[in-house]
């Protein structure tokens, strides 16, 4: 499609803006400013991690609009049915670095459950998403929600698949800032933290260390409380391995 002058005046904005970003959280928060003021979208998210599964456990992501209120039930309750987590959704993440509810051709039952349960809920009727590669072989998403239906036209879908893959060139180029240890977990803890990042279960690891299943819960929930991780998925995508006191 041959974008008219103005959509490319709006991905000049956004890519100039973006390429003066020198670390990626900042990169996350131009470009939902950007977004916002070259397309006028208002609620908006940008989460990033090693892997897409990951980057729901982003510890910082960057939050605009009704977003900011209604992300930690997203996070918590709905990504997993996320309509545009669908297969043919994903197919044309990787094709074409966007996806939009209103070109999808198929809707999964559980699709459904979201729209009604998520989306309903907090009244956004147009849900799209970009896919951005980052540093190391990692990955950004960021969603665009609004209560008007039909926000992501034609015009502006072709424009946002243009711009994920220019994108995709900046956010490559980030520097990586290193990640803060995690607080000093000290014998148990150390040993059960080590078999969480294992991906073991608590059945598991009772068995490994010869602790009651009990016991083994009360030190996993220490282990969350001490590191400010909501869940053992968070622990594992933020720390991969625990710090020895």
């Amino acid at each position: 499609m041959q974008l008219p002058s103005e959509q490319y005046e709006r991905i000049f904005t956004v890519l100039e803006r973006c390429d003066a970003a020198r670390t990626v959280q900042d990169f996350k928060e131009v470009v939902l400013d950007s977004l916002g003021s070259a397309f006028s979208y208002r609620h908006l998210t940008c989460f990033a991690g090693p892997t897409i599964q990951d980057v729901f456990a982003d510890r910082s992501p960057a939050l605009r609009g009704s977003c900011a209120v209604s992300w930690p039930g997203y996070r918590d309750r709905w990504h997993k049915i996320d309509v545009l987590s669908s297969d043919e959704s994903c197919r044309a993440l990787d094709r074409d670095g966007f996806s939009d509810i209103d070109r999808l051709t198929s809707m999964p039952d559980w699709g459904r459950r979201y729209i009604d349960g998520h989306m309903r809920r907090w009244g956004y009727r147009s849900s799209a998403v970009m896919h951005l590669q980052f540093p190391q072989g990692g990955h950004a998403l960021v969603g665009i929600t609004d209560p008007e239906p039909g926000l992501v036209d034609d015009v502006d879908a072709a424009a946002l698949r243009m711009l994920s893959r220019q994108l995709s060139a900046i956010s490559r180029r980030m520097p990586v800032a290193e990640e803060p240890a995690p607080p000093a977990l000290s014998g148990r803890l150390q040993e059960v933290a080590a078999l969480v990042c294992e991906g073991r279960s608590n059945k598991e690891i009772a068995a490994t260390l010869y602790l009651s299943l009990d016991t083994v819960k009360k030190y996993v929930s220490r282990i969350l409380a001490t590191t400010g991780c909501r869940s053992r998925a968070e622990y594992v995508a933020r720390y991969r391995r625990p710090a020895v006191s």
